[in-house]
């Protein structure tokens, strides 16, 4: 795997903890949206360390098993949930990178435009298809387990049949029935099944996260289109101050030449 885990956490990003704290101190409307979608990667962010991980430990106990069949069917089921986990960890990592990018620019309007920018934070929110990206990464990452399922469950078939052959032929010598039932996977095997149906956990989770992420980013937009836009404020600012300047009474002017007495 290329990228083996994710990075810095999303929140620890210092845009993204500027700009909530501005969010809080102007009470800005959205902020518990915003934050919504930042509380959804951060699950996310968890969930794929954790898979890295074991796919780490499984690699490495990998490693000290003797060469032969079942470790180089083992390897390619290992291969398979890598490069899931890479594309998941490619694009999650994209979806922070642009929601980092976001921030600064929001933090750009709020220094050239002052606070009332953040009430339009969603404008700067490109992320929709940075995030379903992830989903797409998700489901890619499943597909690519299911083919690893495919070659565990053959070696399971085979090392359970060699067994039974292996059991049957003993149970000759000493005269007894064969046994029509195989035995089950080795310690080895049934270990990787396992890792293969947390990874399944894992992918489902982040496919959950990303709809949930989604959900909370169109409901930050619909809170900005209640809100005026930017240039309607500030039309509305430049339109009052107008009217204002023309109710004004004009100041009076003196005239040229007079006297000082006023004759």
């Amino acid at each position: 795997m290329s990228k083996r885990a994710v990075s810095r956490p999303l929140r620890n990003d210092p845009a993204v903890r500027e700009l909530l704290a501005l969010m809080r101190e102007h009470n800005t409307p959205g902020q518990e949206e915003f934050l919504a979608v930042l509380r959804e990667v951060g699950r996310m962010e968890q969930q794929l360390s954790s898979a890295v991980e074991e796919l780490a430990a499984m690699r490495k106990e990998l490693a000290q098993v003797r060469d032969g069949p079942v470790k180089r069917t083992l390897t390619k089921v290992i291969h398979g949930l890598e490069r899931g986990v890479s594309a998941l960890t490619e694009h999650l990592n994209a979806l922070k990178l642009s929601i980092a990018d976001s921030c600064k620019q929001a933090l750009t309007a709020v220094r050239e435009r002052g606070a009332s920018a953040l009430t339009h934070i969603s404008q700067f929110l490109h992320i929709r298809s940075a995030l379903e990206a992830v989903s797409w990464a998700s489901d890619f990452a499943m597909a690519q387990r299911e083919k690893s399922m495919v070659h565990l469950r053959e070696l399971t078939d085979t090392y359970r049949e060699a067994g039974r052959h292996l059991k049957n032929a003993g149970r000759v010598m000493v005269g007894l029935e064969p046994l029509m039932e195989s035995g089950g996977p080795g310690r080895l095997i049934r270990t990787m099944e396992s890792l293969c149906e947390k990874e399944k956990g894992v992918y489902a989770f982040i496919k959950q996260r990303t709809d949930r992420a989604s959900a909370a980013l169109s409901r930050l937009e619909q809170a900005a289109q209640r809100q005026p836009s930017i240039r309607d404020t500030m039309r509305e600012l430049n339109e009052k101050i107008v009217r204002e300047q023309a109710e004004r009474p004009a100041p009076a002017v003196e005239r040229e030449g007079r006297e000082p007495d006023g004759r």
